[in-house]
């Protein structure tokens, strides 16, 4: 039961993280084709277009690693991974876990002190830019909770993120 319940709110943290991020970046493409558009004909302003531009980036830059981050599909070398013996690759795999939670938990600290700690308010939006600074605790906590599933995965089932690219299985 609880098993099912963590699958479910797994899939929703994929589904939000990948759609809400291309919703983000379709958003930032009219944004910016207007931006041009308007450069070449005038007939009015954005106001906050930099301030918008730049919440949609954090934000998609974030939600797009933890979507990477739950897949296990982050940019890695696998030729040394492959050239080690079974448990070679048990270990290394271990070692880029722990890196990776170790980054996560940091991104996590710091970004919610920097979050924190942010009283600046946006000129136009007149929004405080705390907003704009949460995508980093935020991403941090879901990336994680993710390396400690993808840890607990090499480290009790002994299979390398390479066997398995899956974190739901």
């Amino acid at each position: 039961m609880m098993m099912r319940i963590l699958g479910s709110i797994d899939r929703v943290i994929g589904f939000l993280c990948k759609y809400l991020s291309i919703a983000m970046l379709v958003a930032l493409f009219i944004l910016l084709g207007l931006s041009i558009i308007l450069r070449l004909v005038p007939l009015f302003t954005i106001s906050g277009y930099d301030e918008v531009v730049e919440f949609l980036f954090i934000w998609i830059i974030v939600l797009t690693t933890v979507a990477l981050w739950r897949e296990g599909g982050l940019y890695r070398v696998s030729l040394f991974e492959n050239l080690l013996p079974q448990a070679g690759q048990l270990v290394l795999s271990v070692i880029i876990n722990l890196a990776m939670l170790g980054f996560a938990l940091m991104l996590a600290w710091y970004g919610w002190q920097f979050a924190a700690n942010a009283g600046e308010t946006t000129p136009f939006l007149r929004m405080n830019k705390v907003y704009w600074h949460a995508a980093l605790p935020v991403g941090g906590i879901l990336m994680s909770i993710y390396s400690v599933v993808w840890l607990w995965r090499v480290v009790a089932e002994r299979r390398t993120l390479a066997q398995d690219n899956n974190l739901i299985g």
